[in-house]
């Protein structure tokens, strides 16, 4: 008889969209998001929800998040396995530590791997996070139980880690392999993705049900995993309603900030609340035009699910002082040419620069 799981991990619940105008609102996106999970859980009938890490952010999240999880969980009703990831270890203060979590939930406490019998032929042996930085969790595991396992874990993947993201658990397939999980079903990378290891899924990532940061790739959702014997199907369902997008705006001497505000309309046109949108500003702005960052975000940001601007304009005069046979010409010169080649830092330096020789105070 098959075993149906839905497997989601790395909402982060809470966390803090840092320079993202709209942060309140792509909050509730995540709550919407984990909510989708459980009603796919309860649509497809599953025998267990797993959690692979980081529902919520430890440092924000307080009793609303708590009594918000703990509700999803009763509505689904079936066994819930959590693991505890970097950003929600277990400790006594964690919400899984709650005396009012519901009966149906088990929380994988401890950095080292324990088995929670599923079903008669099917065992998920679950491994959580404290803390303190759990090291290499397959290193040394052995699962013996009879049947199926599946492996519960938050951690890095280390064959396939993304540009910038850090690692954390790490973990290789060989590992996985190696321990005698079936199949390990995992969190920490917010891009969905599957590993095949010889014809078979060896380790799975759902990817975020939202997306969380500007350049994520992969899916975006939860799995449905189905187990029958030791053959593990796995099914990945879209869940995201917010779309992240990047989009560059070039000016050229733009003569005020109506000019800009023109630009940065036509530019985003056809976008709304389910656009989540970081804007770069590039290009030259005539002599003299001011560019209020705050005022240009509050004109356009309402329309969108959030919103984030980053200046990299220059002023069009800088190419003529550069020519100026002097200090300021060559020094306005080599900042030219770095901010040309994509050095962020000195193309922000050109405007301290220009104003120092020109005697206006610079602020910190």
């Amino acid at each position: 008889m098959s075993v149906t799981i839905v497997h989601a991990a790395d909402v982060h619940l809470e966390t803090v969209f840092t320079g993202v105008r709209g942060g309140t609102r792509r909050r509730a996106a995540l709550a919407d998001a984990f909510t989708r999970v459980v009603d796919l859980a309860l649509e497809r009938r599953a025998d267990a929800l797993t959690i692979g890490g980081d529902l919520y952010e430890a440092e924000r999240a307080g009793p609303q998040t708590a009594r918000f999880i703990c509700a999803q969980f009763a509505r689904f009703g079936g066994p819930v396995l959590v693991a505890p990831g970097n950003h929600d270890p277990y400790s006594p203060r964690a919400l899984y530590a709650r005396d009012d979590l519901p009966a149906n939930v088990h929380v994988f406490a401890e950095p080292a791997w324990s088995a929670y019998p599923l079903a008669p032929d099917l065992t998920v042996y679950g491994f959580g996070h404290a803390p303190a930085e759990p090291g290499r969790p397959f290193a040394g595991a052995r699962f013996e139980r009879s049947g199926a396992r599946i492996a519960l874990v938050h951690g890095s993947d280390e064959e396939r880690c993304p540009p910038g993201k850090r690692a954390t658990a790490p973990f290789t397939v060989a590992e996985i392999r190696d321990a005698g999980a079936t199949c390990a079903l995992a969190g920490h990378y917010h891009g969905g993705a599957v590993v095949d290891d010889g014809g078979v899924p060896r380790l799975a990532y759902p990817g975020s049900p939202e997306p969380i940061k500007f350049g994520e790739r992969g899916a975006h959702g939860a799995l449905v995993v189905t187990v029958d014997g030791a053959r593990v199907a796995i099914e990945a369902v879209e869940l995201a309603r917010t779309a992240l997008r990047d989009v560059e705006v070039t000016l050229a001497d733009a003569e005020s900030e109506h000019a800009i505000l023109a630009a940065l309309e036509a530019r985003l046109a056809g976008l709304g609340r389910d656009d989540c949108v970081r804007v770069r500003l590039r290009g030259t702005l005539a002599a003299g035009t001011r560019l209020d960052r705050d005022l240009l975000t509050a004109r356009v940001a309402g329309a969108l699910g959030g919103f984030e601007l980053i200046d990299e304009t220059i002023a069009a005069d800088y190419a003529a002082l550069a020519h100026q046979p002097n200090v300021r010409g060559r020094a306005i010169a080599d900042l030219l040419a770095r901010a040309d080649a994509g050095d962020a830092d000195a193309r922000a330096a050109l405007r301290c620069v220009v104003a120092a020789f020109d005697g206006a105070e610079i602020g910190p």
